[in-house]
């Protein structure tokens, strides 16, 4: 719930894609990744971590891929340099190391060492869980796992992903953490996106519904929560789209964060095809991680007056565009000037941070999540509402 409640804060975060590699083969996944799927040097990564300075730096580094701790000692690497640059780090996993049989009651689970060291070096680490992780690994040998490290006092989160409210195995999925962990262990639910892989496997998904009975119960294309368009205009499908009126005023609070991508480019929003296609519009390209500092990139974060426009009006309103040519469509291809610098503008622009900063991680989690499990972002947070 602190983790979202920081994401409409411009350049309070860094996202870093530290590889597109993965073991696993999850036909849903949002990067297509593959055992041999792209990876740079972490000399990049290494070199940008080592700009962070305290009281300049980000105040969260969030290492995602592919699968980070498929580069364990990196990850280790950075999330040190984070700490010493006055940040926290946060990692993000598949769970491809998770025992494929499940470990006996009683019965020890095994880390392997140097993922281990990587996820002690982090602050916090969130586990992905859905229908089509679990035809890689096991739930249970997941739980396993997150219940080795919460034994250890590590602070814990799930990624869960469904196809949208409706979803049973959202219902199945969730009750089972919570009783796993007491209420203990929050959850991010995410919603359906086609993204990546999942853009062209999508017909395929009722097939894996019948075979899994509620773990997978409509078709539909998943991501990460948080990187697809906002609810809040009118409806949202399952596939994102937001019905209103033409030039709608929607905030994206995806353009707060800068995001490194697998070959070190930095964009200003984490949409997975603006980290993957290239050129990146020049309006979302913030610099690259082998030749520029954390401060320029952060200044051209807080500066760019199409950013600040994007977070404060959304790419609808300032193309004037209908809502079904697409929320991140429109915005990738935006070529209009963003409005004029004045102090309307900017009262307007705090306004609005000001009314995302008081929805708070459960604010965050009920746009961009999958309502009505924003709640579950703050299972076992000292501020939880116990009577909720």
């Amino acid at each position: 719930m602190d983790i979202l409640a920081l994401r409409p804060v411009p350049a309070a975060a860094v996202l870093m894609a530290i590889t597109r590699r993965c073991p696993l083969r999850c036909r849903h996944c949002s990067t297509g990744s593959l055992p041999a799927s792209e990876e740079h040097p972490g000399e990049i990564f290494r070199r940008f971590a080592g700009t962070f300075a305290p009281g300049d730096g980000p105040r969260l580094v969030m290492l995602t891929g592919g699968e980070p701790l498929l580069r364990p000692r990196l990850a280790r690497s950075l999330a040190e340099a984070a700490a010493r640059g006055g940040a926290r780090t946060m990692i993000l996993s598949g769970m491809f190391f998770a025992p494929r049989v499940p470990p006996a009651a009683g019965e020890a689970v095994r880390i392997p060492p140097a993922i281990e060291e990587a996820i002690d070096a982090a602050d916090h680490f969130s586990a992905s869980l859905d229908a089509f992780h679990e035809e890689e690994v096991p739930r249970e040998s997941v739980f396993a796992v997150m219940r080795a490290l919460l034994a250890r006092g590590k602070d814990l989160s799930f990624h869960v992903t469904g196809t949208g409210p409706g979803d049973p195995y959202l219902r199945d999925v969730t009750s089972a953490v919570r009783r796993e962990f007491g209420d203990r262990v929050p959850m991010l639910v995410g919603r359906v996106r086609p993204v990546g892989r999942a853009r062209t496997t999508a017909s395929s998904f009722p097939a894996a519904a019948a075979g899994n009975a509620s773990r997978a119960a409509a078709a539909g294309t998943v991501t990460a929560p948080g990187t697809g368009p906002p609810a809040g205009t009118g409806t949202t499908t399952t596939t994102g789209a937001v019905t209103g009126t033409a030039g709608s005023a929607l905030p994206c609070a995806m353009a707060a964060w800068p995001a490194v991508g697998f070959d070190g480019t930095i964009t200003a929003c984490c949409n997975q095809d603006v980290v993957d296609h290239r050129p990146v519009p020049g309006h979302l390209r913030l610099g690259h991680a082998g030749t520029d500092d954390w401060g320029t990139v952060r200044e051209r974060c807080l500066g760019s007056g199409a950013l600040r426009a994007l977070r404060t009006y959304g790419p609808l309103w300032l193309a004037g565009a209908p809502p079904e040519r697409g929320y991140c469509e429109t915005c990738r291809t935006l070529d209009v000037p963003p409005p004029a610098p004045t102090p309307a503008a900017a009262f307007v622009e705090r306004q609005v941070l000001g009314l995302q900063l008081a929805g708070g991680g459960r604010g965050f989690a009920r746009r961009y999540g999958c309502p009505p499990y924003d709640d579950l972002v703050s299972l076992g947070h000292p501020e939880r509402e116990h009577d909720l």
